[in-house]
């Protein structure tokens, strides 16, 4: 019995090691990259895919990321976004699943516009991020020709909604 458990360590260690390596090695795009996206629900389990037609992919990741979005985005509406060729995207994937499911989810479903989901943490990993700020990439042609972060409403409503 003792031997079968310090096997069993033994394999979760170095299974634990190949996934951190994997992790850690994940290639984040950057500018002159192909976006390509995973087919993703919004907060209405409506699935959505990237459009070719976009020209702006708005990524929020964090709680503040999403109040910055949702103050730059009021008043907009699933028509206006898309006349501006803006997809949002937000990362939920560290939000503990009852705060998502009871809360967090329930208020985005008040939004007037679609706001495509990642639950898993790997489905946007490849985005580049950073705390507090939201994500804002320009996009021609399926490829990322700008990328800027922010934490003003102001720049981001300036930027992709003109």
């Amino acid at each position: 019995m003792r031997y079968a458990t310090m096997h069993l360590f033994k394999k979760i260690a170095v299974l634990s090691t190949l996934l951190l390596t994997f992790a850690v090695n994940a290639k984040v795009l950057s500018i002159g990259d192909n976006i390509k996206l995973p087919t993703l629900n919004d907060q209405f389990d409506k699935p959505h895919s990237f459009k070719s037609s976009t020209q702006w992919l708005v990524l929020a990741h964090d709680m503040d990321s999403s109040r910055v979005t949702r103050d730059a985005f009021a008043g907009q509406t699933n028509e206006t976004l898309q006349q501006a060729n803006v997809q949002y995207y937000a990362d939920i994937s560290g939000m503990p699943g009852l705060i998502s499911s009871y809360i967090a989810i329930p208020k985005m479903q008040k939004q007037k516009y679609n706001i495509v989901l990642a639950k898993e943490d790997d489905e946007l990993a490849f985005l580049p991020s950073e705390d507090d700020k939201v994500s804002i990439f320009k996009i021609e042609n399926g490829k990322i020709v700008e990328f800027i972060t922010t934490d003003s409403a102001e720049v981001l409503k300036k930027t992709v909604l003109k």
